[in-house]
């Protein structure tokens, strides 16, 4: 009954630390899957693109009277936005976007599983917009320490082997050293 209990504690242990982002990240895998096949059959609501117009500062851009397939994602503010279709008019490449709601919960229920199982709370330091070690430890943002040191003389106190109980450093600066010499003719 032991070796059941540690075995199942120490699968619980390894998917908090790492099962867990191999779940989210086949399951978003999943999501981009469907997500591209319902654009590729057309299966979207033409309200819901969102149109990003980006100039071209390209010479000899051919101009697309017709809008094409293209694939791919980026993130803005937070959101994700999986491309639909393209083109490139007047100088200005015209992309529509389809906002992926089903990734962006994915990737919100990762985090808040990450928080939640690394005992992380998001809640506290947005109310006061400082950590749980700053709070403890009063620490600020930057803290500049002052070591002050003495290094205790291992010669006895009679000994006169250096009068100067102030040693001062070289110049760090160089001169820099003359032109070469002339070679002799």
């Amino acid at each position: 009954m032991r070796k059941v209990a540690a075995i199942f504690l120490q699968c619980i242990l390894l998917f908090n630390i790492a099962g867990y982002r191999a779940w989210f990240y086949y399951a978003e895998r999943n999501a981009d899957i469907k997500m591209e096949a319902s654009l590729d059959n057309n299966e979207y609501n033409e309200a819901d693109l969102v149109t990003l117009r980006v100039p071209l500062n390209m010479p000899y851009q051919i101009d697309n009277a017709r809008f094409e397939r293209v694939n791919g994602e980026f993130s803005f503010e937070g959101k994700i936005y999986k491309y639909v279709k393209r083109r490139v008019s007047n100088g200005t490449l015209v992309l529509l976007c389809l906002p992926d709601v089903q990734k962006m919960h994915l990737r919100k229920a990762k985090t808040e599983y990450g928080n939640y199982a690394n005992d992380i709370s998001s809640s506290s330091n947005k109310n006061t917009g400082r950590s749980d070690l700053q709070k403890n430890h009063s620490c600020s943002e930057y803290e500049a320490f002052l070591f002050r040191f003495s290094i205790p003389s291992i010669l006895p106190a009679n000994s006169r082997i250096m009068d100067n109980t102030q040693a001062s450093l070289p110049e760090s600066t160089i001169a820099a050293p003359a032109k070469p010499p002339q070679t002799l003719a």
